[in-house]
């Protein structure tokens, strides 16, 4: 049996979604994967990549315990909550992010590593609710997630044009129950192929 752990923030925890527990997309793609894979939600509510962050996900326990799990396949879906201008520093998002990726390549499983540039955030009544900001996300989280995932030789989920408009998201960032499937389809995609 494969192990995939899906690491991220609120998006991948399942935040604002009724029965997350069935309906996050971790779950969903549980269901997709099948019985010859174990998926296992690592999310935490506004995690960031950077280690001096609000909310750093590396001070988190399931980062951890994602570690300890020595996954086969691991999803990192993180940078959403990097884009607050508190949290923003292009330099420190890049070298902090790059580490979390070697702590799970050092791992005795040699997992595969699949870098998940994240959905669009999209304003609501034209402000950035929560504190992400659009543009930030565009100009600097997305490519730095590619430009890492093209030096390291990595597999990579470009999320960018997954949702055109917020209407699988009430708050312009977390995706429902429908954006969860979507966004579920898509990393299975990004697995399988």
């Amino acid at each position: 049996m494969k192990r995939v752990a899906c690491i991220g923030d609120s998006i991948t925890w399942g935040f604002t979604i009724v029965n997350r527990r069935k309906y996050s997309y971790p779950s969903v793609l549980q269901e997709k994967l099948g019985p010859d894979y174990e998926v296992r939600n690592y999310g935490y509510n506004d995690a960031s990549a950077r280690f001096d962050a609000d909310t750093p996900y590396v001070r988190k326990s399931v980062y951890r315990e994602s570690l300890d799990w020595n996954p086969d396949i691991v999803v990192l879906m993180l940078g959403t909550n990097d884009t607050k201008s508190h949290n923003w520093d292009p330099a420190i998002f890049r070298k902090d992010y790059s580490k979390i990726v070697e702590s799970y390549q050092q791992l005795p499983s040699h997992p595969r590593i699949v870098l998940v540039a994240p959905i669009r955030i999209f304003l609501r009544m034209n402000i950035p609710l929560l504190g992400v900001i659009p543009l930030t996300m565009e100009e600097g989280v997305r490519p730095a997630i590619r430009e890492i995932a093209e030096e390291k030789i990595l597999s990579l989920i470009d999320l960018k044009d997954l949702f055109t408009d917020s209407t699988y998201m009430m708050d312009g960032v977390h995706p429902q129950r429908e954006g969860a499937k979507m966004l579920a389809e898509a990393i299975y995609k990004g697995i399988k192929w």
